[in-house]
């Protein structure tokens, strides 16, 4: 699922996709963010935070949106790898500094799935997971942000089978859009691998920490 946050950066290079409008939802959400992006000011967890923003009234404007099946208490995708950006993984790194428990969490759950395949994540909780909701939600990865399902029965499927999600099309590639932005040029990692690698280096070491973080597969 997260291999789709690997979009390519050129018109001409995006696939057709079975929804005619694909590529028109991408470049919404690539323009908007590269907007924010062009005002925002202050290190990597500013852009995130700007871009983040400025993408959410754009995720809930769709025609999909008031048939979503999302609701609190609900965190079968937060069972799946996330791909995410350096600026985001810096903004969740900052968020959970403070708290010693969670940072100890996300740290140990790092060492215990350090040398994981991307796969063998699936059904594994994210680790900023407790009681069923995320501990830092408004500092949320774009993926998250983005993938509405419109079938919590499909999404509790999609852990142990190959399930299709019926999604919030709009939402999902403006968010990819919005991603590819954020990119800038650093590629985007695996949230629990390298929230822990920002966590533990310096801070004029975090890019390269980043790098070496467990990184999203290629589609």
């Amino acid at each position: 699922m997260d291999a789709l946050w690997r979009a390519p950066t050129l018109r001409p290079k995006i696939p057709r996709s079975p929804m005619p409008t694909s590529q028109d939802e991408f470049y919404r959400g690539l323009e908007r963010a590269g907007a924010a992006l062009s005002r925002a000011r202050g290190g990597p967890a500013e852009r995130a935070a700007a871009v983040h923003d400025a993408i959410a009234d754009l995720l809930r404007d769709t025609d999909a949106h008031e048939r979503l099946a999302c609701r609190s208490g609900c965190a079968h995708c937060c069972h799946f790898p996330v791909g995410v950006t350096f600026a985001e993984a810096v903004r969740i790194a900052d968020a959970i500094r403070g708290d010693d428990a969670l940072r100890e969490r996300v740290l140990a759950d790092a060492d215990a799935t350090g040398d994981a395949a991307w796969h063998q994540l699936v059904g594994r909780a994210c680790p900023l997971l407790r009681d069923g909701a995320c501990q830092r939600y408004p500092q949320r990865p774009m993926p998250c942000r983005a993938l509405g399902s419109l079938d919590e029965a499909a999404c509790s499927a999609s852990l142990t089978a190959n399930a299709d999600v019926p999604r919030d099309e709009a939402a999902w590639w403006r968010g990819l859009g919005a991603a590819q932005a954020l990119d800038e040029g650093h590629g985007r990692r695996e949230l629990r691998s390298a929230v822990a690698a920002l966590l533990r280096a310096a801070r004029g070491e975090q890019a390269a920490a980043f790098a070496r973080s467990r990184a999203v597969p290629q589609p």
